[in-house]
């Protein structure tokens, strides 16, 4: 497979000020100063999530028994869209599809070493009409993939607001805290995609009381993620 460049955005002073603050580490249990990470890890360089448009990642996905395959495919630059506060934000279309019809669009951006989200679109398995519209202020992270939140035993915590939209619901705006933590900085894991080095990260939330688990492998993305289901790298494709 051939390794994408992170591509490189155009941002105003403003827009800039706001993400660094919000991914800096907040609160107690920030990283370790003197931490470092194992030269020799396969996981200490590349792009921990390579960021292409037509770099394609499938999965074989395990939800309490059901076996089924998801796509995730990165497509070109539009407008964000919707009602958010990022909506004339550039951004990329990624579709995740599960099927012909149970399938999220989402609107994410690299920002840095790091992908945020912006704004995210569910639709039913079964009709595949609009159920949920959801959208983040500033954003919501995807992956951070700087060299201090590579290090084992990191954590940091970001705080941001959160809007669901369900279709025919009420409308519903919460401040969102997500606690990340790196488990392992150099993790062998094997997938039916093979055996790779992977950063191992924990994901919290705090609002919602859900806790996730990655393992991300730079220079392929996301191979493993656990936590209400199972999801594991089968292939990937990613673009020149």
């Amino acid at each position: 497979m051939v390794r994408s460049q992170t591509r490189s955005m155009s941002w105003g002073k403003a827009a800039v000020a706001v993400v660094a603050i919000a991914l800096a580490p907040v609160g107690c249990g920030s990283e370790d100063p003197g931490a470092t990470i194992d030269p020799g890890c396969l996981a200490a360089e590349g792009e921990m999530l390579p960021w292409k448009t037509g770099n394609t990642w499938k999965y074989v996905v395990n939800d309490e028994g059901v076996v089924s395959m998801k796509e995730t495919t990165i497509g070109a630059m539009e407008p964000v869209g919707g009602t958010g506060p990022n909506k004339d934000v550039q951004a990329f279309k990624v579709v995740t599809a599960k099927g012909a019809m149970d399938q999220t669009i989402s609107w994410q951006v690299p920002m840095g070493e790091s992908v945020i989200r912006y704004r995210e679109q569910s639709f039913s398995a079964s009709t595949g009409q609009l159920e949920l519209e959801e959208h983040w202020d500033p954003f919501k992270l995807h992956i951070d993939g700087t060299a201090a939140h590579r290090v084992g035993g990191a954590t940091w915590l970001l705080i941001f607001q959160e809007t669901k939209l369900p279709v025919g619901g009420a409308p519903e705006t919460h401040e969102a805290h997500d606690r990340w933590t790196i488990l392992s900085a150099c993790e062998s894991v094997t997938v039916p995609a093979g055996t790779f080095t992977a950063v191992y990260i924990q994901k919290v939330s705090a609002t919602g009381g859900s806790a996730k688990t990655y393992w991300y492998v730079p220079g392929v993305g996301k191979v493993k993620e656990s936590g209400g289901q199972l999801e594991e790298l089968v292939s990937y494709s990613l673009a020149p």
